[in-house]
């Protein structure tokens, strides 16, 4: 797993854009581990990586869906992180802490991204190294134009399954992800 620090060092912000981070004292008085904490706040996430997602800006707070959209109580153990490019949104579930996007096509049903926040963002970073190696060898629009190697996309696939084995289970965003390089 990677640490908070790690990942600042690892994230090309000129190349990829900011990290959002989280101010601590806003993150005191939830029931999120000190892990996450940290992540939030040390770490942060990118504001728009690939692929095609968004995070919520520094000046909101870490809040409950329920308080962001009109969706059923139910839904309170979910806490918004941001979007995915079809606006589905992104959370982390309160007490387990993994990583979902509530499918907002089928009734905001749970898709599972990764076990843990450290996962997630160390498959962002995977991502973005994929993205680099298919423009290295198939030029500047080859992200762009899915023009992605097979090699790549296998070392992508290898990656994913070694930082997060169940992220890559059927039906599950970064198999998915996957999926659609390969069309």
């Amino acid at each position: 797993m990677i640490l908070p620090e790690e990942f600042n060092e690892k994230w090309d912000v000129s190349k990829n854009g900011p990290l959002i981070k989280f101010n601590y004292e806003h993150l005191v008085d939830t029931d999120f581990s000190d892990e996450v904490k940290r992540f939030l706040s040390i770490g942060g996430l990118p504001e728009t990586p690939a692929p095609y997602l968004e995070f919520i800006s520094s000046q909101a707070l870490l809040k409950s869906i329920t308080s962001i959209l009109n969706i059923p109580e139910e839904f309170q153990k979910y806490w918004f992180l941001g979007s995915t490019g079809s606006g589905d949104p992104i959370c982390i579930i309160e007490k387990k802490e993994n990583v979902v996007f509530l499918n907002n096509s089928d009734g905001y049903k749970e898709e599972f991204i990764n076990s843990s926040l450290s996962q997630f963002a160390e498959c962002l970073l995977v991502y973005s190294r994929m993205i680099d190696k298919a423009i290295q060898t198939n030029g500047e629009d080859a992200f762009i134009n899915n023009d992605i190697p097979q090699s790549v996309i296998n070392w992508l696939r290898e990656e994913l399954e070694r930082i997060d084995p169940k992220c890559m289970e059927k039906r599950c965003f970064w198999f998915t992800e996957i999926g659609n390089l390969y069309e």
